[in-house]
């Protein structure tokens, strides 16, 4: 148990600090190292997204929101569900990695609400 709550914790901060630093490619390679047990679980399921999304495959990115997930040790205030919703739609709708006008990010978010199992915002939308 001791041995899969470092891997997790481990894996995670590798995880996240390989997407900061633009190598999308080793995230993948730490994330598909883990125990199938820890990837099943919402945290990393919430990290596959990011990374497909930061490898250029928004379309397999939400597909893992389609899929479900619950991201059980989500802190008060986090928007880490909405922030990689949005980017993922906005990046489907613009079929781009170009930066988005106001207009075309307002229409993303508004043919793409977030779903209402992803909503933990702790502010008006």
């Amino acid at each position: 148990v001791a041995l899969e709550a470092a891997e997790a914790a481990l894996g995670r901060e590798a995880i996240v600090a390989l997407l900061a630093a633009d190598r999308a490619d080793d995230a993948r390679a730490v994330l598909d190292a883990l125990r199938p047990t820890i990837r099943a679980r919402g945290r990393f399921r919430l990290l596959r997204a990011q990374v497909l999304l930061a490898q250029g495959d928004a379309l397999a990115a939400r597909a893992v929101f389609d899929e479900g997930f619950e991201v059980c040790d989500l802190r008060e205030g986090d928007e880490a569900l909405s922030d990689t919703w949005y980017a993922i739609v906005e990046r489907l709708v613009s079929g781009t990695d170009e930066p988005l006008t106001e207009e075309a990010r307002a229409q993303a978010r508004t043919e793409h609400p977030l779903p209402g199992r992803y909503e933990f915002r702790m502010r008006p939308a």
